[in-house]
């Protein structure tokens, strides 16, 4: 819970509204506040649960509205072609009388059977057949999908019978009941292509009546000459066929052509026998002379006197230059000069040996024919290997050619036959066409004079299309709506938690003594009216003709505000004069109120057992326990004398004492405790707290004998504006 800031409104206390007894009678074992009111809906419970669930209930009705707008955009406008017809009756089917007397008797027919059965034959099966093969299933249906083909039917019957419903549903066929005149319409996205349909329809109809009232010659030359246009199609797809088998479009010229390439294969592969023999005996021959060819031959003959590697005369002119330059700088006399010329006597002598004897070289170097005849054996082997690969592929070439024109003759002789019976039923077709032309003109100047069928309207459409957007985008605001209502009425049958004072009190069949908003957690905070407010109610309540002195907070779980509340209950008491109160937390240690209210727990030299443990705080006249959950008064072990002695002392030393009783412990001990309290508050948070526990928290206390005076609602925020709170 948050502490009251500057500026924040808090609910007040609203004591009046309920019908408070200040006398109270303890204990209660029944509704003291009667009986629980039926069950029911409120416009108020729609209202807050819009105002708190208004996301989802916001997107349950922008869903069906988006749905409904974009397939609004989504659909296209729809044309309709429309088509009259008037139906003539003629002396066949009236009960006019013969003038002359001696006619043929008449058979009368009403008009009205002649006009729907006119209206059968217009949409029959046949008529829509004729109609989709004039404009074609693919541009008047782009999107069917046929069904697979059963029964052994063919996909081409499947297709044409799925397009036949399809035309059917857009095909609307009026018989007038009172006059003789036929409507014919035909609705699709495109103008056009309605105007078209329902064109191919009139004229597939006329055609259709005028073959069933057509005489029987014409009717046998038209079946004739569809049986031969099929054979001749047939025929025709035959030949076809057999220029695809084998890849041809001329027969005759593909014949010559595959003669020339098999004469010019067979005129190379002699010429290639002839390379071949000419390059296996140049191979033979070059072969051969290699063979008889030396590996070496005589290249070159020299003879010198000088032996290799002889370097006397060159030490001896080396010799000469130095005794030369030792002549000009010393004496004869002079030692290394007469040593010089020592060696310059055996450089002499040395020569003199050396030029005794003579040398002489002769020089071979490889046959330079090996390597032309080498590289000729090599060449004439792959010019060999070449030709003999060349001559398989001609080989396998002449081999493709002879049975590609053992096919072309099969099929020569096959695609004559099929030409000539194409010849014949061509020559068969043009004459039942004359003949089948001549008959049906006759039939139609026939007919002509007493035609029954005028076409008054042609097939026709207007500019501008039809649509039902705007009823699919109402269709989906009115979606929304009712999803949205429909979700808000779930969502307020499903709400387990209460919103206002007012549901709660409804729930509960319990007065609401106090509504908060926020309340101060800390000491220095100023004074809240509405905790004085209800401070002043429990000092003013009375039971068993005494004010209260034991008050008891107790919750029906979650974050409720309940120790908050109740520590500003207790500080509210202590500011008031010679009010002396303590606060009992029974769900903690009470070490957080301690440190709110400016204290601390401190060590004790020796505490009683099962004595309740309190602390002085910053404030005068307010203690607070420390660690009263192990005190007699939620003990197990404790007896009823000893929780009454604790509980007479507590009220012989304190004028008030607040507790805070443990959330969600329905031990003994704790009923023996709340029955003993002069009062109980439940604790409701707004939003947080469950009704069904809230109502069993109730049922709880009245049943473990306590006195429960209302509830206190925590966390109290403006739902609906105060004037709408006011109207419901």
């Amino acid at each position: 819970m948050n502490a009251a800031g500057p500026g924040s409104s808090l609910p007040a206390l609203r004591p009046q509204d309920q019908s408070f007894m200040p006398d109270v009678a303890a204990p209660l074992v029944a509704d003291p506040y009667g009986a629980r009111p039926p069950l029911g809906l409120r416009l108020s419970d729609l209202l807050i649960t819009l105002r708190l669930r208004w996301m989802p209930l916001l997107a349950a009705f922008c869903l069906p509205v988006a749905l409904g707008i974009g397939g609004a955009m989504l659909l296209k406008p729809r044309f309709t072609a429309d088509s009259v017809l008037m139906v003539l009756l003629n002396r066949e089917s009236t009960t006019v009388q013969d003038v002359s007397g001696i006619g043929p008797s008449v058979v009368s027919v009403e008009l009205l059977r002649v006009v729907r059965g006119e209206a059968e034959i217009l949409g029959s099966d046949d008529v829509l057949r004729r109609a989709l093969r004039r404009v074609g299933i693919g541009t008047l249906f782009p999107e069917l999908k046929p069904p697979p083909a059963t029964g052994g039917s063919t996909p081409e019957e499947m297709e044409m019978a799925a397009a036949v419903d399809a035309f059917r549903r857009v095909l609307a066929v009026e018989a007038d009941t009172n006059a003789n005149i036929l409507r014919a319409r035909v609705t699709l996205p495109d103008r056009a292509l309605a105007i078209q349909a329902l064109a191919a329809v009139v004229d597939s109809y006329v055609e259709r009546r005028g073959e069933m009232y057509s005489d029987e010659n014409s009717r046998l030359l038209s079946a004739e000459l569809s049986r031969y246009s099929d054979r001749l199609r047939q025929t025709e797809a035959e030949i076809a066929a057999l220029r695809d088998q084998y890849g041809v479009l001329d027969i005759g010229q593909e014949m010559s052509l595959t003669a020339t390439r098999l004469d010019n294969i067979r005129q190379r592969q002699d010429g290639l026998r002839e390379q071949q023999v000419t390059a296996e005996a140049q191979l033979a021959a070059a072969q051969q002379r290699l063979g008889a060819e030396p590996d070496r031959v005589f290249a070159s003959q020299e003879a010198t006197n000088l032996a290799p590697n002889d370097d006397s005369r060159n030490q001896l002119a080396r010799l000469l230059l130095e005794r030369e330059r030792m002549a000009r700088q010393y004496n004869p006399d002079y030692p290394p000069l007469r040593e010089m010329e020592g060696r310059i006597a055996a450089a002499r002598a040395a020569i003199r040996e050396s030029t005794r004897a003579t040398y002489s070289t002769t020089r071979q170097v490889r046959n330079p024919n090996l390597e032309l005849l080498n590289q000729r054996v090599v060449t004439l082997e792959v010019e060999a290997d070449a030709l003999k690969r060349q001559g398989e592929e001609l080989a396998r070439q002449r081999t493709e050619l002879e049975a590609r024109r053992t096919e072309l003759v099969q099929a020569d002789t096959r695609l004559r036959a099929l030409q000539r019976a194409r010849e014949g039923m061509e020559a068969v077709t043009r004459q039942l066409t004359t003949r089948e032309a001549a008959t049906r003109m006759e039939e139609d100047a026939r007919r002509q004079r007493g035609n029954t069928i005028t076409v008054v309207q042609p097939a026709t459409a207007p500019l501008e299309g039809r649509g039902i957007r705007r009823l699919v985008a109402l269709g989906g605001v009115a979606g929304g709506i009712a999803l949205a209502a429909g979700l808000a009425l779930l969502l307020t049958l499903t709400r387990r938690v209460f919103a206002t004072p007012a549901e709660a009190e409804r729930g509960l069949s319990l007065p609401a003594l106090a509504s908060f908003g926020v309340l101060p957690p800390a000491r220095d905070a100023a004074p809240v009216p509405e905790v004085a407010d209800l401070v002043a109610l429990l000092l003013d309540a009375r039971v068993n003709r005494r004010r209260p002195c034991l008050v008891q907070f107790v919750s029906a779980g979650g974050d409720d505000g309940g120790d908050v509340l109740a520590r500003a209950v207790a500080l509210e008491y202590a500011r008031r004069n010679n009010t002396d109160t303590l606060l009992i937390d029974l769900r903690t240690d009470g070490a957080a109120h301690l440190a709110a209210l400016g204290s601390e727990p401190r060590e004790v030299e020796e505490r009683v057992p099962g004595n309740v443990l309190v602390f002085s705080t910053a404030v005068p006249n307010l203690w607070v326990s420390f660690d009263a959950a192990h005190s007699h008064l939620t003990d197990p072990m404790a007896t009823q004398e000893q929780t009454l002695n604790l509980l007479a002392q507590l009220r012989q030393a304190f004028d008030a004492v607040v507790v805070i009783g443990p959330q969600g412990d329905e031990s003994y001990p704790m009923r023996r405790l709340t029955s003993l309290m002069d009062l109980n508050l439940i604790v409701v948070r707004g939003e947080r707290t469950i009704g069904s526990r809230a109502r069993a928290l109730r049922d709880w206390v009245l049943g473990a004998g306590g006195t429960l005076l209302g509830f206190v609602y925590t966390g109290q925020r403006r739902v609906l504006p105060p004037i709408l709170s006011r109207m419901l």
